[in-house]
């Protein structure tokens, strides 16, 4: 798939060092089954394709035997796991700096896709995080550890204990046997597929005593560049986004993108080129990489998944897996 989503290594290591130290098992194997070159642990800034994250997840998570696995795996978190965005958090003024931080620079953990911001409520803020426009989800247990290794992260930088005062999390995290109340010290809901944090603004806006205006400005400009050159397909990657967001709307013509990416149809048509790929490859390619995922999760009906994925009707759908893959979506969802 063009632009496969990333993820920091060091993510795998914690994995690796919270199976060995908290319940004695060699994480070894699990790193072999899911083809994971452990030298890469000790190169910062280094990563790892999250088709194999994912399973690898799955794996210790099962291994462990443990529904709390994910917050353990966060809670070991320290600034220099999260690379470069780690050094920028240490050195901001505040907490909402390092959190405005956060959400512009999130690729340097993973590059899933997803959107993050920091609301203003007057007296409080929200740090919400959505699952528009991935096109994979990772694992609830994966989402425990990013909670965790959130607070832990606050609490690098904070004298006292910042917590939230209110949380939601997807609706799907209710049955992961986690008592998320407690973890968060505050009223948790769940709802939708929004993750939202709730902090006082006083506590978001008190200053930090850590706070390097001048490290954290190198380091703004180091997470640019290392963003930058995690992809070559750039361009490519803002126009997938762009698709999976207008594919239900079936307004996916290349003029459309063109615009709505504040670029001619000529310079897009260029841009895309330069990086060895099209407007229309990008489009099939969305299109066959969603009918899969959505054919895989079983919830939706085949006419269903053909709107979601831009088409008209079922039999042009049909037609248009069986060429993608040689099966039709019939025979593809049996085999998943």
């Amino acid at each position: 798939m063009l632009n496969e989503p990333t993820t920091i290594a060091s993510v795998a290591r914690l994995i690796g060092d919270t199976l060995q130290t908290e319940y004695d098992t060699d994480p070894t194997p699990f790193f072999a089954d899911v083809q994971i070159d452990t030298t890469k642990f000790y190169r910062p800034g280094s990563r790892i394709l999250f088709s194999k994250m994912n399973p690898l997840w799955q794996l210790a998570f099962e291994a462990s035997g443990d529904a709390e696995f994910g917050w353990k795996v966060g809670s070991r978190v320290t600034p220099g796991d999260f690379f470069v965005l780690g050094h920028a958090w240490l050195a901001s003024d505040t907490l909402h700096d390092a959190m405005e931080r956060l959400c512009r620079f999130i690729n340097v953990l993973s590059t899933i896709g997803g959107q993050m911001n920091l609301q203003s409520h007057g007296d409080s803020y929200s740090l919400v995080e959505t699952g528009a426009g991935r096109l994979v989800q990772p694992q609830q247990v994966a989402q425990d550890a990013g909670c965790a290794a959130l607070l832990r992260m606050c609490d690098f930088v904070s004298a006292a204990p910042v917590r939230p005062i209110q949380v939601n999390l997807p609706a799907t995290a209710s049955a992961s046997g986690v008592d998320f109340a407690r973890k968060f010290g505050c009223p948790v809901t769940f709802e939708g597929n929004q993750e939202a944090w709730r902090f006082d603004a006083e506590d978001l806006d008190a200053p930090l005593t850590g706070a390097v205006p001048d490290v954290a400005d190198s380091t703004d400009r180091i997470a640019e560049n290392y963003i930058a050159s995690l992809d070559d397909g750039a361009v490519a990657y803002e126009v997938r986004q762009m698709i999976v967001q207008l594919l239900p709307s079936g307004h996916v013509d290349q003029d459309t993108i063109a615009s709505k990416l504040h670029r001619s149809r000529s310079t897009l048509q260029r841009q895309l080129g330069s990086e060895g790929t099209s407007y229309r490859d990008i489009v099939e390619s969305t299109r066959e990489e969603l009918a899969k995922k959505y054919l895989q999760d079983s919830e939706y009906t085949q006419a269903q998944i053909a709107v979601m994925v831009g088409f008209s009707d079922q039999s042009n759908f049909a037609r248009a897996f069986k060429r993608w893959t040689g099966v039709s979506p019939g025979e593809f969802q049996k085999a998943a």
